[in-house]
């Protein structure tokens, strides 16, 4: 009788006996998340059976999943995640693969995640361990803070570029960037300027709840799109209750958002400008420290998505490939912080 994948042989019960006692980070996570509810999403978006799963051998959607987010978590290429799978049984375990499966060579990987980003699945992914964390009381929506930071490309213009006009960081006026970027292999990159530094990539917008820092939405664009422009998106795809208050920096400032934040039932939280002739008056002034003060959960967020995923500089051209390796990030660094997140 031919063997189903992930069936546990005698290799795994032995195996079994050697594992640790105690639980560790991903036995956390396993017992953290109803997959079953990942797993149906997944075949619903995906429209994959047990036999028709990325490769020529059928993998399961769901271990596919599991295997990019140890990858995220571990920051490794597709070809270590594969020789990982190989060598690590606490890997194999996580993923629904027994000591007896063949393991998805790195090129399996690499299609699987490129389904995902295809059929725009990963949002659908957030969302759904999103409202899982919400039930078990671990993210709470009492507040959301939006923010954007920039993704170098994967690619490195080869030779020195003629910059004309170029719109800079934070900048609530239109303009488009006239830059010559043909020496690149990344024609969706755009430059931007921050402070007398230009930067030739990505935007990474992101929305975090004001509580605890979980990621609530997030997608990229070129670098020289205006941070004004994404706030609609950000607070709409974070799905706010009703009197949900909005914080953001001096770059969204603008009337059309602030209209737009009255008309979804949410509270204005974002930072005042000083215009030409008109400085910030004293209560504008504490509003926005007090603002600040709230937005630093969401630059901390960055920082870790930087620092321990990798995302300083894209690992892949265009910007669905980018947004889709944001996302996994996000799905990542919010499974992470909710096994580590003390008891209240």
């Amino acid at each position: 009788m031919e063997r189903k994948l992930g069936q546990i042989g005698l290799a795994d019960l032995l195996a079994e006996r050697r594992h640790r006692k105690h639980p560790n980070f991903l036995d956390a996570v396993d017992e953290l998340i109803n997959w079953s509810r990942i797993e149906s999403k997944l075949k619903k978006k995906l429209r994959r059976s047990q036999e028709n799963c990325a490769g020529v051998k059928a993998y399961p959607a769901l271990s596919m999943f599991k295997i990019l987010l140890l990858q995220a978590w571990y920051d490794l290429s597709d070809l270590a995640m594969e020789e990982a799978l190989y060598d690590r049984y606490s890997f194999s375990r996580f993923a629904g693969l027994t000591l007896d499966d063949d393991v998805p060579d790195h090129t399996t990987i690499c299609r699987f995640r490129n389904l995902l980003v295809e059929k725009k699945v990963l949002q659908k992914l957030l969302d759904e361990i999103n409202d899982q964390l919400s039930a078990q009381g671990k993210l709470v929506k009492s507040g959301c803070v939006a923010d954007a930071t920039i993704i170098s490309s994967a690619a490195h213009p080869r030779k020195k570029v003629d910059v004309e006009t170029t719109v800079t960081d934070r900048e609530e006026e239109d303009g488009d960037c006239q830059v010559t970027v043909s020496y690149s292999n990344d024609t969706e990159a755009a430059w931007t300027r921050k402070g007398s530094e230009y930067h030739y990539g990505y935007k990474g917008h992101m929305a975090v709840d004001a509580e605890h820092g979980f990621i609530l939405t997030g997608h990229v664009t070129p670098a020289n799109y205006s941070d004004t422009k994404e706030l609609e998106r950000l607070s709409k795809y974070s799905r706010l209750p009703a009197k949900t208050r909005v914080y953001a920096d001096k770059g969204y400032c603008s009337q059309s958002n602030r209209e737009k934040l009255q008309e979804s039932q949410l509270k204005n939280g974002i930072m005042d400008k000083a215009k030409r002739g008109h400085p910030l008056s004293h209560r504008q002034q504490q509003r926005n420290r007090m603002i600040s003060s709230v937005r630093g959960i969401v630059e901390r967020g960055f920082g870790t998505l930087k620092r321990v995923y990798g995302l300083c500089r894209a690992s892949y051209l265009g910007t669905a490939k980018v947004e889709g390796e944001f996302l996994l990030a996000a799905l990542a660094f919010n499974l992470k912080k909710a096994v580590f997140l003390p008891c209240s």
